[in-house]
């Protein structure tokens, strides 16, 4: 097992490759290169330049776009990852790309890339990912396809894969359980809110004259006794006559 073609050096012994295939693009990638110190930038339009001159003269590092014609990124990573590319074979591979996307990244890295960053590229956040890469130990095997890659790392690609699909589910579970939540809140709160059934008004029983509600009869007074008693005396008296 061998360490890649960059490990140990310092930044200014760096013979960087840069394979782009937008003109603004390269200026800026040089530029910044340079303002690093670099020992040395060679910056190409197309795969099949950069492969030709880096076959003539490995560099230590190659900085490469993922999406150009008619050789794409990831096909230079796999033409230079072959076992009949050595010593070309060893050297790291750092992708600058406009769509980093999760799966272009695992895809990327399961290949053998040892880094992908997204465009636009920040002088800092490049300076920190090559001061990595120099220190980055981890050795190049040959695996039985017959291409080099990085040690362990189809490993860390499927733990990592897993923790995804674990935190994944696990945020569906959150989601449905706040959703299942929320509904319940709902219908208690409806039940809440509801207005209570208003009941019938309280029927009145009739009242009868001379009869007190409930049924008892009303007692009369002394005087409407004496008048009914003085008339029956009268009747009487006429009746005797």
């Amino acid at each position: 097992m061998k360490h890649h073609a960059a490990f140990g050096l310092a930044m200014e012994d760096i013979d960087a490759v840069v394979v782009e295939d937008s003109k603004p693009m390269q200026t800026i990638l040089r530029s910044i290169l340079l303002s690093f110190k670099v020992a040395r930038v060679r910056v190409f339009d197309s795969v099949d330049e950069a492969l030709e001159a880096s076959l003539a003269e490995p560099p230590n590092v190659i900085l490469t776009d993922w999406r150009m014609e008619p050789t794409s990124g990831y096909q230079f990573l796999r033409l230079v990852r072959h076992r009949h590319m050595e010593p070309l074979c060893y050297v790291p591979i750092l992708f600058i790309t406009a769509h980093g996307t999760r799966p272009l990244v695992d895809k990327a890295l399961r290949a053998g890339a040892h880094h992908v960053l997204v465009k636009p590229v920040s002088p800092s956040t490049l300076f920190k990912r090559l001061r990595w890469l120099l220190a980055d130990d981890r050795p190049m095997v040959l695996e039985n396809s017959g291409f080099y890659n990085i040690y362990g790392i189809q490993k860390t690609m499927d733990e990592q894969a897993e923790k995804m699909q674990s935190l994944a589910g696990a945020r569906l579970h959150h989601k449905l359980a706040i959703q299942k939540r929320a509904e319940v809140e709902e219908v208690v709160e409806e039940e809440f809110v509801k207005k209570p059934k208003e009941e019938p008004p309280p029927v009145k029983e009739p009242v009868f004259a001379g009869v007190k509600k409930g049924g008892t009869k009303a007692k009369h007074s002394a005087a409407a006794r004496h008048i009914r008693n003085a008339e029956y005396v009268k009747s009487k008296d006429l009746k005797l006559h």
